[in-house]
């Protein structure tokens, strides 16, 4: 780090300039930079705002780290942790070690109640993770049904509202046991019905179940991807699995690709409706994490997939 280099915590008047930052050093790309977007994310999340690091240089800002928080758990075992998001340097200064300087900082600021960081970084990024101590956790598995009587379709018009549901407070109340999101009413609300990125569908009778879906065009077809389900397993009877099953079908007729994530699908078979016959494959995204606060026998348990039930959700890219 140059000694005119500076590391300071960003506030609400930089995030003008955090944006142009992101557009400069990244491109729209396919997640669009925007302060409605950055203030979604990192300010208004139900687990707390974002820790966002600044690197600046003759008083402009050159580079950007942001630890977005989040909470898993477990039955009654909670974790409160930071997942590895946003990350940007100005393209002039480039080779200054700006990201690995911002991402130790970081580290720094968190340590005290964090258990552990966790990202899915690409090819590009994931060399410098494991450097800085993160560990591979492998592939997220993935269920997938292929329809090929729908190649090439068109995405389904589907105009759902979340205003007005009246979902019951059970559905919210974690299945366990496995480590999955800390779900609530607020973020749920947070996550899909105020997302400023993706038009998220739902299917529920607002007491024993809930399953969250977006579509996505590819140029081989409309994938629906199932991102999370929730059920009230006191009622959710051979009749309500009856009626989504029904629903859900339909559904899967019209797109080419069906995707759950193969954690979630395993651990819900049951009352899941039927996805086909392909087996769960690790094709997911990369997942790393990094050990903060938790004993070694801990996060060693944490390494292990098995003991996850985290949904496409958790995990997708937003």
């Amino acid at each position: 780090m140059s000694d005119t280099m500076q590391i300071r915590k960003a506030n609400s008047e930089d995030i003008p300039k955090i944006i142009e930052l992101l557009k400069i050093s990244l491109g729209e790309s396919l997640i669009p930079k925007s302060e409605k977007l950055w203030r979604w994310k990192h300010i208004d999340n139900p687990f707390g705002a974002s820790t966002v690091l600044l690197a600046e240089e003759n008083e402009q800002i050159i580079g950007l780290r942001a630890f977005m928080n989040w909470e898993w758990k477990d039955q009654d075992q909670s974790y409160k942790t930071v997942r590895a998001v946003d990350t940007a340097t100005h393209p002039a200064h480039q080779g200054k070690g700006i990201f690995k300087n911002l991402t130790l900082k970081g580290l720094e600021e968190i340590k005290q109640n964090t258990a552990f960081v966790f990202n899915t970084p690409n090819q590009k990024s994931k060399p410098g993770y494991l450097k800085m101590g993160w560990e591979e956790q492998g592939r997220m598995p993935i269920q997938l049904k292929i329809n090929p009587f729908a190649f090439k379709g068109k995405i389904p018009l589907e105009l759902f509202s979340w205003n007005g549901l009246k979902l019951s407070d059970k559905l919210f109340e974690n299945p366990g046991p496995g480590i999955q999101t800390n779900y609530s009413r607020a973020y749920f609300e947070w996550r899909y019905s105020a997302n400023p990125m993706f038009d998220y569908q739902f299917l529920t009778d607002n007491d024993s179940y809930l399953i969250v879906y977006r579509y996505k065009q590819h140029k081989f077809g409309v994938e629906l991807r199932i991102v999370d389900f929730l059920v009230n397993k006191n009622i959710f009877n051979s009749d309500k699995r009856k009626q989504l099953s029904y629903e859900l079908k339909l559904r899967c007729k019209r797109v080419f690709l069906t995707t759950v994530s193969g954690n979630h699908y395993k651990n819900m078979n049951f009352q899941y409706p039927f996805l086909g016959l392909l087996p769960i494959l690790k094709i997911g995204p990369m997942i790393t994490l990094k050990n903060i606060g938790l004993s070694s026998s801990e996060f060693e348990e944490l390494l292990n997939t098995e003991s996850w039930i985290y949904s496409l959700g958790d995990l997708e890219l937003f």
